[in-house]
C-alpha cells in the first residue's frame, strides 16, 4: 500500500508492511545520483524526522526516511521485541517497493546492524553503498579476522539472559513508567539527555518539542526499549557477531562523525574503522557536531555525502575534515 501526500519541498508517503503502516519523508533530486535511504537512530521521541534539516539542503537524489515499525507515527505499534533483523525486512521491502533501485544507506549510530542486515537480504540488488554517521567501534558487531560470508548468521556474543531479563521488565507496566519518566518534565528530561550525550553544544528548542511530542505515545516504548535491551548487555541481539556480513560488504562505504570538545582523536579512529572495511570510501569529519549530524550540522553533513557519493569508485583511507 502507497499513499502519498504532498508537503512543501518534498512528499509524505504512507506504506504498509505485513499489518503495521509506517510514514515516510520523501524528497526529489538529481537524477544523476543515486538514492539515499536515510536510516534513522532509536531513541525517545526519535523519528523521521530526525533528517528533516538534512533533506531540506540535501542538493543530490532522491531522499527517503521512513519511521522504522514501531517508532513515528508507525502503527499498531505491537509491543514486541525489535531486532536488526525486523527493521532490515521492513527497509529491504521499502527499497524494492518503493524506490526502486539499489541506494545508499545511510546508517545513523547504533543501526550500522540494519544495514548489515539489509546487504544480507538484497546485497547489490538493494544496496550501492553505506554511509555510516557516528557509528560505534566496528568491534561492536564484528570481530577482525572473521571470513567473508553474507549467508553466515548472526551470533550471540554472551548468553541472551540478561537482555531477556530486561525485555520481561521493559515490556511491563514498570517499562511503561520507565519510559514516561524519561520524557517527563515536559521535555526538560530529553533536552538534559541530549546537552550531556547528544550534541556537540546545546539542544535546540525545536529537537526538545519534536522528540517529547512524539514520545508522547508511550507505545513507542517498545521500539525504544528493544534496543536499550538488545544494545546494553554483551548477549544483546544488537551485539551479535556480524564479522561476516562486514567482510562481504563489497559496496564503497564512508565513516562520518563529527569533532566536539573532549573527542577522542576522532581522524585516527575514523581512519581504524576505515581499515577494517573491505571497500573504504574514505572518511569524513563534521566539526561542531557530535551524535547527531544531520540535525547538527545538515549542510556540512550534505557536504560530506555528496564528496562520499562523487569520489566512491576507488577505495580511499583518506580522512578530510568538512567546513570551515
Amino acid at each position: 500500500m502507497l499513499r502519498l501526500a504532498l508537503i512543501t519541498g518534498c512528499a509524505a508517503l504512507q506504506h504498509k508492511y505485513g499489518r503495521e503502516t509506517y510514514g515516510a519523508r520523501v524528497t526529489r533530486g538529481a537524477a544523476d545520483l543515486p538514492p539515499l535511504l536515510l536510516i534513522p537512530p532509536v531513541g525517545v521521541g526519535i523519528d523521521r524526522q530526525f533528517y528533516a534539516r538534512f533533506q531540506d539542503v540535501w542538493d543530490g537524489g532522491d531522499t527517503h526516511a521512513p519511521d522504522l515499525l514501531g517508532t513515528g507515527d508507525a502503527k499498531p505499534k505491537p509491543r514486541r521485541f525489535y531486532k536488526p533483523e525486523v527493521w532490515a525486512g521492513q527497509l529491504d521491502a521499502y527499497v524494492r517497493e518503493v524506490i526502486g533501485e539499489p541506494c545508499v544507506l545511510v546508517s545513523q549510530g547504533g543501526l550500522l546492524p540494519v544495514a548489515l542486515e539489509m546487504w544480507r537480504l538484497g546485497g547489490t540488488d538493494t544496496v550501492r553503498g553505506v554511509a555510516c554517521l557516528s557509528p560505534p567501534p566496528l568491534s561492536f558487531v564484528a570481530s577482525e579476522g572473521v571470513e567473508a560470508d553474507r549467508t553466515a548468521p548472526a551470533v550471540p556474543r554472551a548468553p541472551r539472559r540478561i537482555q531477556r531479563v530486561a525485555w520481561a521488565v521493559s515490556s511491563s507496566p514498570v517499562g511503561n513508567l520507565f519510559f514516561r519518566r524519561l520524557r517527563g518534565k515536559k521535555g526538560e528530561r530529553i533536552r538534559s539527555f541530549t546537552d550531556k550525550n547528544l550534541f556537540a553544544g546545546e539542544s535546540d528548542d525545536a529537537w526538545v518539542k519534536q522528540c517529547y511530542e512524539s514520545a508522547r505515545d508511550s507505545r513507542g516504548r517498545f521500539a525504544t526499549l528493544s534496543y536499550l535491551c538488545g544494545t546494553i548487555p554483551a548477549g544483546g541481539a544488537w551485539r551479535d557477531e556480524r564479522g561476516g556480513l562486514l567482510a562481504d560488504l563489497m559496496v564503497p562505504t564512508s565513516i562520518i562523525r563529527g569533532v566536539f570538545p573532549g573527542a577522542r582523536d576522532p581522524v585516527n579512529r575514523t581512519r581504524e574503522a576505515l581499515e577494517q572495511l573491505p571497500f573504504p570510501a574514505g572518511g569524513y569529519i563534521i566539526r561542531d557536531a557530535r551524535a547527531c549530524l544531520p540535525w547538527e550540522q545538515p549542510e556540512q553533513t550534505a557536504s560530506a555525502l555528496l564528496s562520499f557519493l562523487r569520489s566512491s569508485s576507488e577505495k580511499d583511507l583518506a580522512v578530510q575534515y568538512v567546513g570551515t
